[in-house]
C-alpha cells in the first residue's frame, strides 16, 4: 500500500468522512449555526452474526436545554435516514420557536409594544 491509499482510503472511508461532514454541516445550517451537531457511525457485531450492522446517530441541542435547541436524538440503519429524522426535529422546534415569536408578538402589540432583538 502506498501514501496515497492511505490518505485516500481505500475502503472507501474518506468518502463515508466527507458525508458525515457535509451531512452535520448541513444541519448546522439548518440551527442557525446555534446547536453542536454530532454524528456517530456505529458498529454492532452480534453473538453469532456473520456480519457486522452499522448505524448512524445524530444528536443535536444542549443537553441541558439552556441553549437556543433542545437536545434530540435520531437514529437509523442509514445516514439519509438518520438526516431525514433529524430535519423532521429541527423544523417541528424551529415552528415552535416561531410560534413562541409570534405569540409574544402579538401580546406586545396588545399592550402598544414592539419586540426589539437585543444585541449580543
Amino acid at each position: 500500500m502506498n501514501n496515497d491509499d492511505d490518505i485516500n482510503g481505500e475502503d472507501g472511508s474518506m468518502d463515508i468522512h466527507r458525508e458525515l461532514l457535509f451531512a452535520a454541516k448541513d444541519l448546522r445550517t439548518m440551527t442557525s449555526c446555534k446547536a453542536e451537531i454530532t454524528i456517530s457511525r456505529r458498529v454492532t457485531i452480534k453473538i453469532g452474526a456473520i456480519k457486522p450492522s452499522w448505524d448512524y446517530q445524530i444528536t443535536f441541542g444542549d443537553i441541558l436545554n439552556r441553549g437556543a435547541w433542545r437536545w434530540e436524538c435520531a437514529q437509523s440503519d442509514s445516514l439519509e435516514g438518520a438526516m431525514d429524522i433529524a430535519r423532521g426535529q429541527i423544523t417541528a422546534q424551529g415552528d415552535e420557536k416561531a410560534r413562541e415569536l409570534l405569540q409574544l408578538q402579538d401580546a406586545a402589540a396588545k399592550l402598544g409594544l414592539k419586540l426589539v432583538e437585543a444585541a449580543p
